[in-house]
């Protein structure tokens, strides 16, 4: 898998095919609730801010149309979060579900005379005006075949997939183009009631609370921003852009994890580490405070937005590796507090949260090598759609070939100048790690 956004999006133009999920059956609603990572995006949406996202798969030969059409058909089909739909109630919003879909053809042109960058900004504007998760099955469904290869596109509202489950859908439309079965699937809105289940069951008491307030203490009751100015003045957002870098070539990754587990680390808080000490040499706090999206526990073949959010404070001086093993034991102690959901920490905290940026600084991750993924010569891409932001945020991942961090940040020169600088510290504090290991 790889990261990308839609302002550095390129595809090839060829025959564009389109298809158009259509309900089957009528819609009855769901149990399963609106999560609050729901509820905040879905406010985000009404106020005009776009949040997509689509997944590509370059295949390196033509393939018929018409098999990728019963493809993405079956795909629907399949998971039950992608056959929802929201709709707005007099006292919020609630979840309807469809028991079936039909996907049909709905458009098929060729495209000439674009060039790759511009083909892709149309298909942008097309993604944008289809995902609309009012809608019933609002999903963007669309291929462009040529002679030399295939890319097939399928875009979705955020509130209907995170990371993993793109990476679910890559695996599986990979196994039904090759004529076999995936295994089951599972149910994404199941995975959406087992959360709502056990944030309605957080008690006042809970000493995972304890844990949100003591993080939030230390912040200063704000929700965490990138703490290095981006030249961004309060209240304002700017159009984003994105850096992508490989920081660890694959063998370097394997070298690294080697190294940073004999010194009682993990790779994740030992990358987390490296980072928030290229922050703090920036100019930035000697701890860092980050939220840090997490597994919910979904199953293997769960399709929906199941992510958990960890408050994280990075410690970021002293030792490298005494800080990288202080990094692992928070990360680990932070993991629970994801569990309770953002509601109860909302009904506990909220009256006492002081306003601050609109986004939030988040540091990701997503090891792909542990995930089901499409054959090597198939190249598969997360694309996120572009829309205003006022601070950075941070994706690393890791895949066959290394070890790789995508930073969102809103486009100002001083935002480049920072972020580039930092990022180039970090690659100093990785290979002093890789030359420790080699001497």
């Amino acid at each position: 898998m790889k990261l990308s956004s839609s302002e550095s999006w390129e595809v090839e133009p060829g025959e564009l095919v389109r298809w158009r999920a259509v309900p089957g059956g009528a819609a009855n609603q769901s149990s399963a609730p609106v999560s609050e990572n729901e509820r905040f995006h879905l406010a985000s949406l009404a106020s005009g801010q776009p949040g997509w996202m689509a997944l590509t798969l370059d295949f390196p030969e033509q393939i018929d149309a018409d098999v990728l059409g019963e493809v993405v058909g079956t795909i629907v089909a399949r998971h039950d979060a992608l056959r929802s739909h929201y709709v707005r109630t007099g006292d919020g919003v609630t979840r309807l579900l469809h028991p079936g879909v039909d996907v049909k053809e709905e458009l098929r042109e060729t495209v000439d005379g674009l060039s790759a960058k511009a083909f892709a900004s149309r298909l942008a504007e097309c993604i944008g005006a289809t995902c609309n998760p009012f809608e019933p099955m609002p999903h963007f469904l669309a291929a462009v075949t040529r002679p030399g290869g295939t890319t097939l596109i399928c875009a979705f509202d955020h509130c209907y997939v995170d990371a993993r489950s793109l990476a679910v859908v890559a695996a599986e439309i990979c196994e039904l183009v090759a004529g076999r079965g995936p295994a089951p699937a599972e149910s994404g809105l199941d995975a959406l009631r087992a959360i709502a289940e056990c944030e309605a069951s957080v008690t006042s008491d809970d000493p995972r609370l304890g844990g949100w307030e003591r993080f939030l203490t230390a912040t200063g009751w704000t929700v965490p921003e990138f703490p290095l100015d981006l030249g961004v003045a309060p209240g304002d957002a700017l159009p984003v852009h994105t850096m992508v870098r490989t920081l660890l070539s694959g063998d370097d990754a394997a070298a690294f994890s080697s190294t940073v587990h004999r010194r009682g680390a993990r790779t994740y808080p030992a990358v987390l580490t490296c980072a928030g000490m290229a922050i703090s040499a920036a100019g930035g706090p000697d701890e860092v405070a980050t939220v840090v999206p997490t597994g919910s526990g979904a199953g293997p073949g769960c399709v929906s937005w199941s992510v958990g959010n960890a408050p994280l404070l990075i410690s970021a001086t002293g030792d490298l590796y005494a800080a990288m093993y202080r990094n692992t034991r928070r990360l680990a102690a932070a993991l629970p507090l994801a569990e309770i959901g953002l509601t109860p920490v909302y009904a506990a905290f909220g009256d006492r949260l002081r306003p601050g940026r609109s986004d939030v600084f988040m540091m990701s991750y997503v090891d792909y090598t542990r995930l089901p993924m499409p054959r090597g010569d198939v190249v598969v891409r997360q694309i996120s759609s572009q829309k205003p932001t006022d601070t950075a945020q941070w994706w690393f991942w890791r895949d066959r070939d290394g070890i790789h961090v995508r930073v969102r940040y809103p486009h100002t020169e001083r935002a480049v100048a920072v972020l580039g600088d930092t990022l180039d510290t970090m690659q100093a504090l990785l290979d002093s790690v890789l030359a420790a290991d080699a001497s």
